[in-house]
This record gives C-alpha cells, sequence and structure tokens, in this order.
C-alpha cells in the first residue's frame, strides 16, 4: 500500500498493476484490492491484474477491478483439457473456467482473453481441438452482446529444477504446424488468434537447458550482429544457425528428452528442491495425481521449507469495511470568478467549476506529438491533487479538453485546456506555480481565469516564422506579392481517396517579411503569417503555406522555427501574448 500510494502520486499515473508469477496465490489479494480501491478510486486510478489462474477469478476480485474502470482481463487455462490441465497439476476444470467467463461477461467485460500452451507433456491431437472447442464455449456464456475472446498460444518450454525438466520441446515445425491448425479451426467472428513467435520460443528452450558451450554461441551471434533480439523486427534466427553452424553445434538436440539417469547441465545447482521430488512429481503427473497446495493442505516434502526462515505464509481476509465519502456542498460564499464558472449538472444536481488554463510550449516541447503532451498535462494535474471531475462510465476520463492540436515542430505561447472541478479554486496564481512545479520547463502555465462553456468561434491566429539560411529571400518576396495580388490560390487535396480543392487565399489574412527586428540579424528573416482557422472546416497549416505558395522545399519547411504567439476570436475577444 505505501508503494502504491507514493508510486501514484509521484508519478501521476492512473493504473497501477499487481505484478508477480502467480498474482492469484497471495492469499490476501481480495483484502488487498479492497484497500487500494477504496483508496484510489476517488481518484480515478484503477487497478490491473496479469493472468489469472481461473480458481483465483472470484467475484470479488472482478467486482473490485471494475470500480474504476475495466482494465483487461487474462484468465489462463493452460491446456485445453482437464486431462491435461491434470498433468500439469493445475486443478481447474473446465466448469470453473466457463463459471468465471460468466461472471466477467454479467459484470460488464465483453474482451477475455485466453492463454494456452501447445508441447505441454501428453498432448495429444484431441487435446489441440478441445483449445478451439473451449474458446467456442465461452463465448457462448455471454448474455448478448458483442464478445471477443482472444486465444493466445505459447510454445511450452521445459525449465531446469522442475518436474518437467527431462522431457523435450516442440521443434520448430512441430510448434508451426499446430499453429497453422488453430489458425484454421477457430471461428473468425468474434475470436482472434495470437501466437509467440516458434523461432523465439526455440532459443528460450535452448538457453533453458543448455550447457555452458552456449556461451561461444552467444558471443559469436552478437558479433555477427544480434542485438534486441526480443523484438521480432530485430530477430533474425538466421544469425544464430549460421553461429552454430561456425561452432559445430546441433541446436536442435538441445531440446531432446533427457533421461532421468544422466547428469543434467545444472544439477549442480541448489534451488532448494530436492531431485527426488521433482522425480515424484514427473511420475504423478504422467499418472494424473494431483498435488495440492501445501498453504492449505500440508507439507508435500519438496525440501524447500526449513520452517525456521523459509515457510509457507498466508494471510486471513480482513473484515469488509464499508467505505464513507461525504457528498460535495457548494461553498456557502463565492467570488465573482467561481460564480462564473459554476453550472450544474442534470443528474444530481453537482456542482462544476469550470477554469482555463493558458500555457505556453516551448523548446523542447515542439518535439512532443499531442497526446504525449496531453499524457504529461494529465500525470501533472494528478500530482497536484487537484479535485477534477470525471466523465461516467465503464471506462471514466479527466474532464479536460484541449486547444486545437500543436503540429509537432511548432512552438506556442497561447495553448490552453479547460478543466472541470468539483470545488473552486482558492488561488489560481498559486495553482499555476504548482502545476509548474510538476511539468517540464517547456511547458509553463502562465494563468488559469474561470470561464463559462461556450460555443467555439473561428479565430486568426498569428505566427512567427524564423527562416534558416538555405531560404531565397528574392524568391519569397516575389512569391508572396503575387500570391497577396491574386484573388484565389486553389490547391488540391485528396482525403478519404476524394479529392477536394481548398482557396488558401482566403485563409491568409497577413503575410509579409519583417524588414528589421529587435533581435537584430534573426529578424532580417522573420516571416509574420496570420491565418484564419475557420471552426469546423478545412483551414491550412503554417508549412503548407510555407512549400505551396512560397515555394520552399520540404526540407527546408521543417527548418523554420514556427512560434503561434497571437489568437483573436472573431467575435472579438483577443488572447494576448
Amino acid at each position: 500500500m505505501q508503494l502504491a500510494k507514493e508510486g501514484v502520486h509521484n508519478s501521476g499515473f492512473d493504473e497501477l498493476a499487481l505484478l508477480s508469477l502467480s498474482t492469484g496465490d497471495y492469499s490476501n489479494l481480495p483484502g488487498l484490492l479492497v484497500e487500494l480501491m477504496d483508496h484510489f478510486a476517488e481518484e480515478r486510478v484503477s487497478v490491473a491484474l496479469p493472468s489469472m489462474r481461473v480458481g483465483t477469478l472470484t467475484p470479488e476480485v472482478i467486482e473490485q477491478i471494475r470500480r474504476v474502470r475495466k482494465s483487461g482481463f487474462t484468465v489462463a487455462p493452460e491446456a485445453g483439457t482437464d486431462r491435461l490441465r491434470e498433468v500439469i497439476n493445475k486443478g481447474i476444470t473446465e466448469e470453473d473456467l466457463l463459471t468465471g467467463c460468466r461472471d466477467a461477461f454479467a459484470a460488464g467485460w465483453n474482451v477475455i482473453k485466453f492463454y494456452f500452451m501447445i508441447g505441454l507433456p501428453t498432448e495429444t491431437q484431441e487435446d489441440l481441438e478441445a483449445i478451439i472447442d473451449l474458446a467456442v464455449r465461452a463465448k457462448k456464456e455471454a448474455k448478448g452482446g458483442r464478445i471477443q475472446i482472444n486465444v493466445s498460444v505459447s510454445t511450452f518450454v521445459p525449465k531446469p529444477h522442475t518436474p518437467f525438466q527431462w522431457h523435450g520441446q516442440l521443434s520448430i515445425a512441430e510448434t508451426k504446424e499446430r499453429i497453422d491448425f488453430l489458425k484454421r479451426k477457430l471461428p473468425h467472428k468474434g475470436f482472434r488468434l495470437k501466437w509467440h513467435e516458434p523461432y523465439q520460443s526455440f532459443l528460450e528452450g535452448l538457453f533453458s537447458r543448455g550447457d555452458r558451450r552456449l556461451s561461444s554461441l552467444i558471443e559469436t551471434a552478437w558479433r555477427a550482429g544480434s542485438r534486441l533480439d526480443g523484438w521480432s523486427d530485430h530477430f533474425l534466427v538466421e544469425r544464430w544457425q549460421e553461429a552454430a553452424e561456425q561452432l559445430g553445434m546441433d541446436l536442435e538436440a538441445y531440446l531432446r528428452s533427457r533421461d532421468q539417469e544422466q547428469v543434467l547441465p545444472w544439477d549442480h545447482l541448489n534451488c532448494g528442491v530436492g531431485r527426488d521430488f521433482l522425480l515424484e512429481e514427473w511420475q504423478k503427473a504422467l499418472d494424473q495425481v494431483y498435488t495440492p497446495d501445501c498453504r492449505t493442505s500440508g507439507c508435500q516434502k519438496c525440501g524447500l521449507c526449513d520452517f525456521k526462515s523459509i515457510r509457507p505464509l498466508t494471510q486471513e481476509p480482513p473484515e469488509k469495511k464499508e467505505s464513507k465519502k461525504e457528498p460535495a456542498h457548494p461553498p456557502e460564499q463565492e467570488s465573482e470568478s467561481v460564480r462564473n464558472s459554476w453550472t450544474r449538472t442534470e443528474q444530481g444536481q453537482q456542482p462544476i467549476f469550470r477554469y482555463r488554463i493558458h500555457y505556453s510550449r516551448v523548446g523542447d516541447g515542439r518535439f512532443l506529438g499531442h497526446l504525449e503532451v496531453l499524457q504529461l498535462i494529465f500525470r501533472g494535474l494528478q500530482r497536484t491533487g487537484l479535485p477534477i471531475l470525471f466523465s461516467q462510465g465503464f471506462n471514466p476520463s479527466p474532464k479536460v479538453s484541449f486547444s486545437p492540436a500543436l503540429p509537432v515542430g511548432v512552438e506556442s505561447h497561447i495553448e490552453y485546456f479547460d478543466v472541470d472541478l468539483s470545488s473552486p479554486l482558492k488561488d489560481p496564481l498559486e495553482t499555476a506555480a504548482l502545476l509548474n512545479i510538476h511539468l517540464p520547463d517547456f511547458l509553463v502555465m502562465q494563468e488559469i481565469e474561470a470561464i463559462r462553456k461556450k460555443p467555439p468561434v473561428d479565430q486568426i491566429i498569428s505566427y512567427q516564422c524564423t527562416l534558416p539560411e538555405s531560404v531565397d529571400l528574392e524568391q519569397l518576396v516575389a512569391r508572396s506579392t503575387e500570391f497577396l495580388a491574386a484573388d484565389q490560390f486553389v490547391i488540391e487535396r485528396i482525403r478519404k481517396q476524394k479529392k477536394r480543392e481548398l482557396d488558401l487565399r482566403t485563409l491568409v489574412k497577413r503575410l509579409e517579411l519583417e524588414a528589421e527586428g529587435e533581435e537584430g540579424e534573426e529578424g532580417d528573416r522573420m516571416l509574420l503569417l496570420d491565418l484564419l482557422h475557420p471552426h469546423g472546416s478545412a483551414g491550412t497549416s503554417t508549412r503548407e503555406i510555407l512549400e505551396k505558395v512560397l515555394g520552399l522545399s520540404e526540407e527546408q519547411s521543417q527548418l523554420v522555427r514556427i512560434m503561434k504567439c497571437r489568437s483573436q476570436e472573431l467575435e472579438g475577444y483577443t488572447f494576448a501574448n
């Protein structure tokens, strides 16, 4: 809880995840979820979980996850039949899985991901066919609506120090054959199949049960250019195969089954679990004999626990607590600016205090895209602890609206965003200063004013364009003079495979080269541009004017330093620089 509180407060993220090898095995998961959600629900911070074993997917866990927003839902049947799940000691049945899906669909989820493995010990064609059947049956548990079942498949990789360390792994050809079977058989409508790259599974198996000779393979492949091979767009299995040929190594041999009597490359390492116990578990798997959880069913004598420093630890779930939240009331005394920003929703008569926050985005900030800037501001708002209102529904989002997207590469002194709060700001200047502490230096909050919502209108935006040395000023003057003297300047655009014409002349209200500026020589290469930005219809951009009207090349226009410096609403209200 301490890590969660500090992490969310310091980062401003709106989601946290409980990650571990098997999160559902944590004995106090329901209690932890209740405490997390009681603390973070009001801040609209959601909690996500990794793939859950079916038996741990209780209605109580589902209810807590959905309190803020429905994050992704992944369950791990791992095998298609009850028989094969008994082999791998999962202890869950098909009915358990279908019940979990039924509960999730009833709670509002319409997308569920299933995780399966292929190549498990004793797997048959029937087990593969059961993967398809199980996915189809799970979809039928929904009572109407558009349901999506995503089936994710990975190749089983036997690991050292487990009962399956003697089992062989599927070859690349066998893996492809089974994936192709699933691709052919899984219905297309409402289902999607994803799979782990067979060549990457091959390498994973190679290094899982390899010996020290593989160190030479790693170095040779690295010298041949292997880098970042965990990413498919960087991975080339041919480099590893060529490296193996140079060293005279048979890589397929590393995937073979191992004899129980032979010495394994990792036998000299002690993980605490004895070899005899692993052999017993391997035989139990073949006999489909279940090994119960030692935390609830007694010691299974694996050899790991000494019951002093290492022992099973479980927690009793805490008593349920009801969340209490005081209703919001409007203040008795309000300033004129607060009354100007106060509106009410139709439902519940909740007060809404709307503010416009003006800010500049300069320097390195011009290299960020619009969505990246939005995320920075959302996280800054979260860190300041402002009482932001959120939308309703399964996926609430902050009630924040931004000025039109600023193109990448353009700076601005006149950006703004509007935010709805549940209570008025005591000191807007202090709030602006607080936001600046929590935001990068290239985003500077300048002013905060209370506003009332009004429809958008046409605007005239003024830009200052600093031209690079490569621009021919004489040619620029000649083309701008010709443009300003023309009655129209029509260009052709293609949008959604349709040709459209646009008259740029009607959109350019000012186009002149500044003769001498206060900044000395730089002023000689300053272009002043006023553009009409009509609301609800096609407009233009500074770079389009630079290229289409003034004849700059694409490279030259990208080198122009553009500053958005003033905005005038055609109704008469002006945002000052």
